[in-house]
């Protein structure tokens, strides 16, 4: 009788285990690629205590352009553990620029919570001025269309309909770029884990293995 229990007990940790790794897993998500409309579905995630996002990987950028449709969750909802840092702005995605390091140049949405919306802005450093920019709010779980393009003497950013510009410190530039990847801070690190599902078109970037 002993043994029966022993064997139906250890069954069920071994089935409790195999949920909860399935589960695991689910939440982490790997880029999924659409051929027929040159997309790739990527759910980003930052883990709680960290900054960087798990997909992080370097990847240089030939073309100085991202357009895709982002849907926040509930993971977005947070509160700071010093209130002066709740205004911080966390980071979407973007690119360096100029042939330098991205606190130098660079283009990025931002993003932080109000208490109510998803406040985003365009985030930006111009010979290392840090520019920032409010492109309005939208709600969790609400889809919106969001680009970041460099021009040749402006950086532009779009949400939903919205565009504001910041000046670009390198005109005329065409070379490679690295890609910026969600980031939570800021001070703070991400108070629990936060996920980010980001739909990219695939304008011709290609994935080189920088550092």
């Amino acid at each position: 009788m002993k043994r029966v229990l022993y064997i139906a007990v250890i069954l069920i940790v071994c089935i409790g285990f195999f949920f909860y790794s399935c589960e695991k897993d689910e939440v982490v998500s790997t880029p999924v690629e659409n051929p027929a409309l040159n997309t790739k579905a990527t759910t980003y995630l930052i883990r709680q205590g960290n900054h960087y996002c798990e997909q992080n990987a370097a990847e240089l950028m030939i073309d100085p352009v991202i357009h895709a449709t982002v849907t926040f969750d509930s993971s977005a909802i947070y509160t700071s553990q010093d209130a002066v840092n709740q205004g911080d702005v966390n980071k979407l995605i973007g690119f360096s620029d100029c042939n330098s390091n991205h606190q130098e140049n660079s283009a990025r949405l931002g993003w932080s919570w109000t208490g109510k919306r998803v406040a985003l802005y365009a985030y930006a450093y111009s010979n290392k001025v840090r520019i920032i920019k409010s492109l309005g709010t939208v709600d969790i779980n609400q889809s919106f269309p969001c680009s970041v393009r460099a021009g040749s003497n402006f950086y532009y950013f779009t949400v939903n309909n919205r565009t504001d510009s910041v000046e670009r410190a390198c005109s005329g530039y065409t070379g490679y770029r690295y890609k910026l990847f969600p980031y939570f801070g800021g001070d703070e690190a991400a108070p629990h884990d936060v996920r980010i599902v980001v739909v990219e078109e695939q304008p011709g970037s290609q994935n080189q293995g920088a550092k």
